[in-house]
């Protein structure tokens, strides 16, 4: 696959400052300095900070790709627990920066709160890191996997000793803040970043590099460790802006084969969403969940019109399937497109509509290729008078699609390589240059709020990012999720569809769609200025 972002960050600059519990982390490209002679200095091989090297051996923005921000009003996550029950929790040294002396490092059990009591630390490795790449320090022992058995309760990791005290420093800051007492002030960071395959640029299951760093005579000193078979602990606080007090996710009917693509249609207050195997279309109001079309082509992703008609994509390959069509609910569909170039599409996935009354829709191949007549899985648009253009073809496997309130930015999920991109849009249906965002684990489907939040549906649960692709939280479902949308009173509900299930959460935002509501009000977008 082609990476819209390929340039590697080449400088990282910032400053975590602590107003409240809020942080702010800022990177940029280095300005180049030109000399009076009018000559652009020579380049200069980028100091081994630790945003440096991140960037550099695995393909990481450090800034955005951070794990476990602190956010205003909100508890960063900073505690794992083990994903698979049946292995351990594997923990590993992998590099060093400036560090000489010998570090360990281990796991406790996580105070339940900020006031309670960590439990007792369990030193895992003691490691020594010998010269390496610059100042960058490769392990003594190549091979320094520890492996433990933390139970069902939640854990943290520590490294302790020279650099990071005696202590220790923990994930979970609170813990970190009572192993030091009233002592030196400024206590070590700790970041948490997905663990990315450098070979195949895509993010490791269950595994998240944490680095330890700890800014001595005005130089970085770090550790960069990496945990496998774990689920990262959502930050419950980091969410309290955005989901309705005590909120949790419930569910509102269930016994389907596989459901996808839910749609709120605004006219009747009802939700629709598609049962794919036997090709149904369920709609789901007052509690009851009915048939409302029982021969849907195998539609997956919904989304209704200024019209209040349905559109769909329909991905079988018989009974006008693999198409874009439009219907009354319960009527019969029409086209709106089936063919690129004369050939069929793959298998229409999910789509977004626009203010022009164009369709952007993704169109990947799941399963056999058997008939499959295009030569690349691709984005397309349609115009609202039926012509379609292909406006992306250098993605793996594109799936989930949206734009922005404002209709400025198109957001596009490569299941096929685990990352989120986004594209300015030019104008309807034309699109600027892609760019990487975010990694997400095996996504499927999302949907936006009216501050411009993606809500994207990944197997770890629906996971909340800024519109820039940091990470805000994740909300854990029952089963994995494939799509969602908002609906309900006043668009305020988060309707997700999931395996069997249809579930539901209240929160304190509102969806929104340009197509429908236009673009939202300035201060809507705008981020809320802090309070002295």
């Amino acid at each position: 696959m082609k990476h819209a972002d390929g340039s590697s960050v080449k400088r990282f600059f910032g400053s975590i400052a602590l107003l409240g519990v809020a942080a702010a982390c800022a990177m940029a490209e280095p300005a180049q300095t030109v000399q009076r002679t009018g000559r652009t200095p020579p380049a200069t091989q980028p100091a081994d900070t630790l945003a440096n090297v991140l960037a550099r051996r695995w393909p990481l923005e450090p800034a955005r790709d951070l794990r476990n921000p602190v956010l205003r009003r909100g508890t960063p996550a900073d505690t794992f627990c083990i994903a698979r029950t049946d292995q351990p929790v594997t923990f590993e040294p992998v590099l060093a920066i400036g560090i000489t002396q010998p570090i360990r490092a281990g796991w406790h059990a996580a105070a339940e709160g900020r006031e309670g009591e960590p439990g007792t630390p369990n030193t895992l490795w003691t490691c020594r890191f010998v010269p390496g790449d610059g100042d960058v320090r490769e392990p003594s022992t190549p091979d320094g996997t520890t492996r433990f058995e933390p139970g069902d309760v939640p854990f943290g990791l520590f490294a302790a000793d020279g650099v990071f005290s005696r202590q220790g420093a923990s994930t979970q800051r609170p813990t970190t803040a009572r192993w030091r007492g009233q002592g030196r002030v400024r206590s070590p960071r700790v970041w948490i970043y997905p663990d990315v395959d450098a070979a195949t640029a895509r993010p490791v299951p269950n595994s998240y590099l944490v680095c330890w760093e700890a800014p001595i005579k005005g130089q970085a000193r770090a550790l960069v460790a990496r945990v496998g078979n774990v689920k990262l602990q959502p930050g419950r606080g980091a969410l309290q802006e955005i989901l309705a007090t005590e909120a949790t996710v419930r569910k509102l009917a269930g016994g389907f084969k596989f459901v996808e693509g839910p749609a709120w249609d605004f006219k009747n207050n009802a939700l629709y969403f598609s049962e794919i195997p036997p090709s149904h279309i369920i709609r789901y109001a007052d509690g009851q969940a009915t048939v409302a079309n029982s021969a849907s082509g195998k539609s997956n992703g919904l989304m209704f019109d200024r019209d209040g008609k349905l559109v769909a994509c329909e991905g079988a390959d018989a009974d006008g399937g693999r198409r874009i069509s439009r219907a009354v609910p319960g009527e019969p569909a029409v086209d709106v497109a089936t063919h690129y170039q004369g050939k069929r599409f793959n298998s229409p996935n999910d789509l977004w509509l626009d203010a022009a009354g164009g369709i952007y829709f993704t169109d990947p191949r799941y399963g056999p290729s058997d008939g499959m007549e295009m030569e690349t899985e691709a984005v397309y648009y349609v115009t609202a008078d039926g012509d379609v253009r292909r406006i992306i073809d250098d993605l793996v496997k594109p799936n989930g699609i949206a734009l922005s309130p404002d209709g400025r930015w198109l957001y596009v999920l490569d299941n096929g390589a685990d990352t989120l991109h986004r594209y300015r849009v030019r104008a309807p249906g034309r699109i600027g240059s892609a760019r990487r965002i975010a990694y997400v684990n095996h996504p499927d489907g999302m949907t936006v709020d009216v501050k411009g939040r993606l809500y994207v549906t990944t197997r770890d649960g629906v996971v909340v990012l800024r519109p820039n692709g940091g990470w805000i939280g994740t909300i854990p479902v029952p089963e994995g999720p494939a799509n969602c949308t908002f609906g309900g009173q006043d668009n305020r509900t988060l309707f997700i569809t999931a395996r069997t299930s249809l579930y539901a959460i209240d929160t304190q935002t509102r969806g929104w769609h340009v197509h429908l509501d236009g673009p939202p009000p300035p201060q809507a977008t705008q981020p809320a200025r802090r309070s002295n």
